[in-house]
């Protein structure tokens, strides 16, 4: 925070700087295992230059991943006698699902000096968003910020009132 004013909070004071973030090529069930390892709603997903190419989240996997629901569709196809032959390829296609299937191509960014009533803003207008990565000028990843992120000035203040 510029000058201890929680007035001029940035994105960059609340980011987290250590990006968890995964590749277009990332299988599906590696994303939902990193989601649910660090208890996260979604990862950016980057390409070799860390450039931000999407976004993936919990929703994006099942959302786009249950247009037809697969437990039920599994049910229905083992009782056909032509699956049973085909099931071991069924369960490939499943697998070799990538996060480029599913995710956000064209994924909401800030910038790092985004004041933070504009990021309150965007999490308001945007409520399936989360996080929203921070990118630089060139649109590589620094950070990402998440609803939890945006509670952090909360915290401090609540820190310095309790000794007035």
């Amino acid at each position: 925070m510029k000058d201890n004013d929680p007035t001029k909070v940035l994105a960059k004071d609340l980011m987290t700087k250590e990006v968890v973030s995964v590749h277009p090529e990332t299988n599906l069930l590696d994303v939902a295992k990193i989601l649910a390892e660090h208890n996260f709603d979604g990862v950016p997903v980057i390409d070799n230059d860390s450039k931000v190419v999407g976004i993936v989240t919990e929703y994006d996997l099942i959302n786009k991943t249950s247009a037809v629901h697969l437990p039920t569709l599994q049910i229905v196809l083992r009782n056909l006698p032509q699956f049973k032959a085909e099931e071991s390829h069924f369960q490939e296609e499943i697998l070799s699902l990538k996060v480029s299937d599913i995710m956000n191509k064209d994924p909401l960014t800030i910038e790092a000096d985004l004041p933070y009533d504009e990021i309150i803003k965007l999490f308001k207008e945007h409520h399936k968003v989360n996080p929203i990565p921070v990118v630089d000028k060139d649109h590589k990843i620094i950070g990402v910020i998440s609803r939890f992120d945006v509670l952090r000035p909360f915290h401090v203040l609540q820190g310095v009132l309790k000794y007035f």
